[in-house]
């Protein structure tokens, strides 16, 4: 059975761009039955970011790997059915082969101070507002 999914990672120097919001190109992956089949470095032109979850949509990626993110940007991409897998960091290459080995949720590639598991953000008490739910559910 062929399983295709098409993977957006923003980049800035080779690794995983520190936020998404204002990320300037993406990395789109295609991967076939857990092997890459083709990626393309797209440039994102100047927009406001309901423009850029449209942006996304139409490259037709089904997930996108990011570092930090809006909660606009990540509620914008929730709605039009786009997994979203933030709070990331690290070499661009290491984060697409965690993503497809499986690996991704073992800490590693956690940016300082994302808790995950429980959502856990910032500095607002033990779980932050959400009562330890929150963004970091959507993984």
């Amino acid at each position: 059975m062929n399983t295709i999914m098409k993977v957006a990672i923003p980049i800035w120097e080779g690794r995983v761009s520190p936020v998404l919001d204002t990320a300037r190109q993406l990395l789109v992956v295609e991967v076939e039955d857990g092997q890459e089949a083709s990626r393309t470095a797209v440039d994102i032109p100047l927009m406001h970011i309901v423009q850029m979850a449209g942006f996304v949509r139409d490259l037709g990626v089904d997930t996108v790997i990011c570092g930090a993110i809006s909660r606009q940007l990540e509620t914008m991409l929730a709605t039009l059915g786009i997994r979203i897998i933030p709070w990331l960091r690290g070499e661009v290459n290491e984060v697409l082969s965690a993503h497809v080995n499986g690996n991704l949720q073992d800490g590693y590639f956690f940016l300082p101070g994302c808790g995950r598991g429980r959502g856990r953000r910032g500095r607002r008490g033990r779980w932050g507002r959400g009562g330890g739910f929150g963004r970091g559910m959507f993984f």
